[in-house]
């Protein structure tokens, strides 16, 4: 930094010598008056070509410090037989339009979009979902036409074969629904299938490399696996988290669960193998611990969302070994 700094006033001071010098050799002339608006050529000197020179190193520098900064900011999925801490730095706000929708929940990346829940009761006190779907940049570009009776819209994972977000219905508030999810399809936003499920999950998440699903139940004492038709296969017991329930992403090697805090623990990564072993638990920090709802991974990094009314704040997540 010190070297790119000297460059550039290095360089600049040349310049200025140089365009001062050109514009004072002839008495009477000027940059720019009422009657001369003529800017002075510059003919290549020795001096002139040491400048550019400098301007080009300089131009050089600054995009080899700018293509290091983007790969490090590409913070790699963490060895996960070491310990880590977790760090959200804040990318994007996703904002629903309609301000009464005022509760964030699931959320997804389908390869080229973001797709939110935004939640609000009916005059019923039934719970519904406006799905707003985003670009890269956070821009929305299409909301579904109106409520969607998904229950909690818990969480969301994209099936491409199916070109369809399956939603997890999580709970529900006119009648129970833990075991309920329902398919929209991504490009009209409309309900294709609602359907229950013979065991409970919170979230469930689809892995198209396995062709399965994973999923956990209540407080997340338990594991669930299920084929790629969602046939249950397993189960398995593990040691219930003291955080609460949230979202799920299936990766091909590992299951992630994001938690946010709860009585006094902080909210975490619960990451476990295809067998339900587990291999991490992470402790997560986002500003003002905000609420963490969801967890994807697209090629290699970790993002999660908040649940922060209106706007769901997409993070990148940095992981740091623990001393």
């Amino acid at each position: 930094m010190k070297k790119t700094l000297g460059t550039a006033l290095a360089a600049i001071t040349a310049l200025s010598a140089l365009l001062l010098s050109a514009c004072t050799e002839e008495p009477g002339t000027a940059i720019m008056t009422a009657e001369h608006t003529e800017t002075p050529e510059l003919t290549e000197t020795p001096e002139l070509t040491d400048v550019v020179s400098a301007l080009q190193e300089l131009t050089a520098e600054e995009t080899t410090d700018a293509a290091s900064e983007t790969e490090e900011k590409k913070s790699p999925l963490p060895d996960l037989s070491k310990p880590y801490t977790a760090e959200g730095v804040k990318i994007l706000s996703l904002k629903c339009p309609d301000k009464n929708y005022v509760t964030a929940q699931g959320c997804c990346f389908d390869g080229e979009c973001w797709v939110v829940a935004f939640n609000r009761f009916d005059k019923n006190g039934e719970e519904c979902t406006l799905l707003c779907k985003f670009d890269k940049n956070g821009n929305l570009i299409k909301t579904s036409d109106g409520p969607l009776y998904l229950e909690h819209a818990n969480n969301i994972t994209y099936l491409p074969d199916k070109n369809a977000y399956y939603v997890t219905s999580c709970q529900g508030t006119v009648s129970e629904c833990w075991n309920g999810y329902s398919t929209v399809d991504k490009d009209s936003l409309q309900i294709t299938e609602k359907g229950r499920l013979e065991q409970p999950f919170f979230a469930m998440g689809y892995c198209p490399q396995r062709n399965a699903y994973a999923s956990g139940r209540w407080a997340g004492e338990t594991l669930d696996f299920w084929d790629g038709e969602r046939n249950h296969v397993s189960s398995k017991n593990v040691t219930p988290p003291g955080t609460l329930s949230q979202g799920v992403f299936a990766a091909e090697d590992a299951v992630w669960f994001v938690r946010s805090s709860r009585n006094g623990h902080q909210q975490e990564f619960r990451i476990y193998d295809w067998d339900g072993e587990l291999l991490s638990s992470i402790p997560l920090h986002l500003k003002n611990d905000a609420e963490s709802e969801s967890v994807n991974i697209i090629d290699g990094v970790v993002y999660v969302t908040s649940n922060e009314g209106r706007r769901a704040y997409l993070y990148r997540v940095d992981f740091k070994t623990e001393e």
